[in-house]
Parts: structure tokens; sequence; C-alpha cells
């Protein structure tokens, strides 16, 4: 498979190109790994959940069979195999077992919880029970054990280059039959430095998103309707400060909402603007609403002229964009991480970081920006189902190319069967019954078959990887 990191990126109107001619004939049967910090169910602790429990779910519905190495808690259409405890961890490891290594307890935690998952993993695929393993764990243990799998091994990058990853990254980049896949073409590039990567974009569940497309009554940036939406964390790579200073300089209304996760700059930057804002303004600009459920989300973008992006940081993917388009509501945001892969020209103004003039003048450019062709684009490239699409395609070329192997293992050790077979008639042939040719005779036929024996395993090897 073409690693070329130019243009490995995957669309619906490429994807037959990487399929394999012959696909198979029943459904897949694969293994996702999950991290082991939260349960993959509702509420989401963060997106990575979020998508990992979509991408089980979708498959299954598509009549795969999906298990789902996961926490205890995690709720999924999938078969869920249960991480190790903490309990039971505890039961197994003296108290001060982390100290004699080197690590802290909830490394040693997390190392055990993966060694256990992949021994499983490997166990099932040697009574022939998995086509293909999926790791989403963040994590290194998954990365240099899932060896056993050669291709059919695949790790997505969600993250930016955390510890855990680097320490497989730096023994991998030497080389590795798995594979890699990468959220965003930002995602891939970050990760050449290590291992090339194919992109299969985040999905969400646009349908469970209802749209508003209605100009008159949301979009129309001259009407008494126009306000604005920023949400997500409050954190200072979030930058909700900066969407509140630009919306007080324009005199635009803000609704904003999220959890504080960062109380210390809640405090320093966010308050004390919500706080200038009822001094002087009769009627506030700024409307702060908490943390809100996703149907509050959904109620509250479909109102927003826009949604305001403010990261300052290059967010790996950006699934709030996603989710604003799948609203029918276009965006105004910094060109960082991902951001203009999702929205387009046609969808949304990405302006440079902290940019501010330029973020202000698409207050005025937004109104020309069409809320059904945000919602198009939403359904055309950030569906849960293109996503799945993507990891399926190349889920089977691997599949593929392992039976493949195997056909071709299978036709070499008949042609050893029939080689050594033809050997050891001429040898006898020759021999005349003479005894004292036999142990010669034994060692040339040992030989041959050591040879073929060689090359067949090779080829195992191939298939299972290193």
């Amino acid at each position: 498979m073409s690693c070329d990191m130019s243009s490995d990126f995957l669309t619906t109107a490429n994807l037959a190109e990487i399929r394999p001619t012959t696909l198979p004939n029943r459904p897949l049967r694969i293994a996702i790994i999950a991290h082991c910090l939260y349960p993959i169910a509702q509420p989401y602790a963060g997106g990575l959940e979020m998508i990992t429990q979509l991408l089980c779910d979708e498959m299954e519905a598509q009549g795969h069979e999906v298990l789902l190495y996961a926490h205890e808690d995690s709720q999924t259409q999938a078969t869920l195999v249960p991480f190790l405890t903490r309990d039971e961890f505890d039961a197994t490891v003296y108290d001060n077992e982390h100290e004699s290594l080197g690590m802290s307890r909830e490394e040693l935690y997390q190392y055990l919880v993966y060694q256990s998952a992949l021994r499983d993993l490997i166990d099932r695929d040697a009574r022939g029970e998995i086509d293909i393993v999926h790791n989403h764990s963040l994590h290194h243990i998954p990365m240099m054990t899932g060896q056993a799998f050669g291709e059919r091994f695949f790790t997505t990058f969600h993250t930016p280059i955390f510890p855990q990853l680097r320490l497989a990254l730096l023994t991998l980049r030497h080389g590795t039959k798995t594979q890699f896949t990468a959220i965003s073409q930002h995602q891939q590039q970050l990760f050449s430095e290590f291992v090339p990567s194919q992109v299969v974009y985040n999905g969400i569940d646009v349908a469970s998103f209802v749209a508003n497309i209605d100009v008159d009554t949301a979009s129309d940036a001259n009407s008494e309707h126009e306000s604005y939406f920023w949400y997500g964390r409050i954190c200072p790579e979030k930058g909700t400060h900066l969407a509140m200073q630009y919306c007080m300089e324009a005199g635009k209304k803000l609704i904003i909402a999220g959890p504080k996760s960062n109380e210390e700059y809640f405090n320093e930057y966010v308050a004390p603007l919500l706080a200038e804002d009822c001094k002087y303004n009769e009627s506030p600009l700024f409307d702060y609403v908490g943390h809100v459920t996703k149907d509050e989300v959904n109620r509250y973008l479909c109102q927003a002229t826009a949604m305001l992006f403010t990261s300052t940081w290059d967010e790996p993917y950006g699934l709030i964009l996603a989710e604003s388009l799948a609203c029918g509501t276009p965006v105004i945001g910094f060109n960082v991480g991902a951001s203009a892969e999702i929205v387009t020209p046609d969808t949304g103004i990405i302006v440079p970081k902290e940019d501010k003039a330029a973020f202000i003048r698409g207050f005025s450019e937004i109104k020309h920006i069409s809320r059904q062709a945000c919602r198009n684009r939403a359904v055309a490239f950030c569906s849960v189902s293109a996503m799945v699409e993507g990891y399926l395609a190349l889920y089977q070329t691997a599949v593929s190319n392992k039976q493949q192997i195997f056909e071709s293992n299978g036709q070499k050790s008949v042609q050893a069967s029939t080689h050594a077979d033809a050997q050891e008639s001429i040898q006898s042939n020759a021999q005349n019954n003479d005894v004292r040719q036999i142990p010669n005779t034994f060692n040339h036929l040992r030989d041959e078959r050591q040879q073929l024996t060689a090359s067949t395993n090779d080829l195992t090897t191939m298939a299972y990887g290193e």
C-alpha cells in the first residue's frame, strides 16, 4: 500500500482505488482497543470516547463482529471485553511494586492493562478469531506488542505526540509492518517524522443533529436575530476570552457554553469580561450558560449566526467544527490544526490565528455563507458512515493481502512436498540398495526440506509480522 505523505488521505472519491480486487465475502472480525482511563459511554469524557463508540456501533450495524477492549463501565453495541480493573490490579500487585520498577502506580496499572488485553488478543488470533486489530489507546504497549499482527494491526493518531506515543515511535521508525492512520492531514504531517500514515477523518452522527438552514432566522447578519455561539472547555488553549474580546469590540452578542476546565483561567480572563459587559452595557452582550447537553448545543447552534472557533493550539481534528456544520451553522475561526481541512470557503471564514481585524471582518462576511452548504458539507465529509467506510477499506485491503500470502504459502507447501517426494524417488533408484549411501541421502533430503521450510516460514512471518 502506498504511503506517499503528500496524498495519502481517503475520501469517498478515491476509496475504490485502495480496495482489493476481491473482498472477503463474510463480516470482518474486528477488535478495537480503547484507552483505559474513561468509559466509552455518555456523557463522554471527550471526543475520543465518542469516536470510539460511534466506530464500534456503526461497524456492528453494518454486520461486522466487533470486540471492544475498554473500561468495564463502557456502553456499546459491540461485545465488550473489560480491561483489568483497578481492584483486580491491586489484588495482583504488591503495594510497593511500582516503586521497585521505578514507575508510578498509574503507569504500572496502564502497562498491565494493555499487556493483558494484547495477550488475550494474541490468544484469540491463534484460534483464528481475529481479522483486524485497531488501536485507539494512545499508549506504547499496544503499538509495540501489536507487531504480532503485522499489517492487520492499525494505530490511529488522535493527539499530539505525547510521551507514551513517542516512546513507541522511536522504535517503530526503524521499521514495522503495522499500519497507521491519522485523523487529519495536519496529524499525518506531524507524525511523518516517525512513520507514514493514511488519513481517515473523524466522523460524527450527523443525523442526530437538527439543522437550521433558514437564512431569515439565523444567518442574516443584519437581522435582529444576529448572535454568535462559542462552546468547549473553558481553558487557555481554547481562547474563550479572545472570542469575547472580538465580540465586545464589534458589539456582537455571544452565548458561551462549556465547563470551567481551568478555574484560574476563568477567574483571570473570562470573569472580568463578563463583569465589564454587565457594568457598561444596559443589554449585556455575553451570556454564559455553563456546561450544556448535546441537545442544548444543537439548539444554540441552530439559533446562532455563526459558531466562533478561537482555539490557539493545533487541534488534531476539531469535532465542534463538524458539529456546527451538521447544524447548518457556519464558522468563523482560526487557521490552526485541521480547521481549514474541515471548514471550506463555502462553509465559513478561516483567518490567521489571533488576527483580530480579520476575525471582526468575518462578522460581516459570514452572511454570505449558505447554511445549506454547511449541512451538505457535514453529510459528505463529517459523517460517521464516511469515517467507517474509510477504515473498512483499509481493513479489507489488509485482510485480502493476508489471504493472498496464505494462498501462496499453501501452493509453495504443495510444491515442497512434491519436490521432496521426487527427490527421494530419484535417490532411491540411483543407489541400487547401497546401504552405505543411505545416511548421505537422508542428510541431503533433510537439507532440502529445511531450505524449503525456511522459505515457508518467511512467508508466515510476512503474514503475521515480525
